[in-house]
Formats: structure tokens, sequence, C-alpha cells
């Protein structure tokens, strides 16, 4: 049996609706950070993103603790939620939490100034007044492995930049 009709046949999902629930998750405008600081001692942040092909971007100040944390160790974890407020029982609440890879754009970059221009598109002028702060980096979040949560028994495993779904989580 493949993988599809596996977890399909597991969860009581399609892997249409599966899609489709996790692109909304993916759909939401911000995504929460969190890191071990130098010391071992847990940070979190929220940022602003951006999805792309090759991966998520943040556009952040070092001035945040997790921020430091984040380009110092070159990896996090991190979580998308959709608004609590859309969530029909907050137990159940849709998600997607995945650990990452993560790379400065320098300034310098071809794609700097593409990467300033999405966000102004996505997150609207603000990006324009902060574009030029130097406190602020370009940081692409290449995912590794996930868990997308879609409800009670309904959690799936998620690989690569694609969130490729690969298995029902169907035990603890």
């Amino acid at each position: 049996m493949d993988a599809i009709t596996d977890y399909e046949r597991s969860s009581g999902m399609s892997h249409a609706a599966i899609v489709a629930a996790r692109d909304n998750v993916l759909a939401q405008k911000t995504l929460t950070v969190a890191v071990l600081d130098g010391t071992a001692v847990p940070d979190i942040g929220v940022s602003p993103f951006i999805r792309r092909d090759d991966g998520l971007y943040i556009y952040t100040s070092h001035l945040a603790g997790h921020v430091q944390a984040v380009l110092a160790q070159k990896q996090a974890c991190f979580m998308i939620s959709v608004d609590e407020s859309l969530t029909r029982n907050i137990w159940a609440r849709h998600r997607l939490k995945f650990s990452a890879a993560v790379t400065e754009i320098p300034r310098d970059a071809n794609d700097f100034h593409q990467l300033c221009d999405a966000f102004a598109a996505a997150h609207g002028n603000v990006m324009g007044l902060i574009r030029e702060f130097s406190d602020f980096h370009m940081l692409r979040i290449v995912p590794d492995k996930g868990v997308l949560v879609l409800g009670f028994a309904k959690a799936f495993c998620v690989e690569n930049v694609g969130f490729d779904i690969v298995a029902h989580l169907s035990r603890g």
C-alpha cells in the first residue's frame, strides 16, 4: 500500500483535504520562532514571514534575543498557527511545527531587494520604513521535518521545503 493511501485511510482525510488544510496554515502572516540561547535558556519570538519555493523568509531585528540566538546557531524550531478566533476547538487548533536550517541573506545579495519588495507587497508599507534599518536581517528558513496538526488524531509528519505529507502520526 503506498504512503498516500495509508495516511488517507488511517486519518480518514483525503490527500486533497490535507493539502488544502496545510496550505491554509501556510497562508497565515506570522510564525513563531523558538530557540535556545547561548546558555541553553529557551527564547521565543513572532515574526511576519513570506513563503517562496526555496523556503520561508523573515526580516527581523537582532535586538531581539531570539534573533541573536538564531543568527548564532543557524537553526531553530518554528510554528505557524491558524488564528484562534477561526478555530472551532481550541484544543485542535490547526498548526504546523517544524525544525529548520536558517541562513542570512546579505544586503548586497541579488535577491535581497526582491525579498524586501515581496515583504512590502505581503505585509504593507512598514517595510519601506524598516528596509534600511541596520539591525534587521533577512533570514531564509529551510524546513527539514515537522508535524502538521489538523485536529484530534489528525497529525501528519511533513518534510522538506514543500512541507510534503509523508505519514499520519497515529501513535504517541
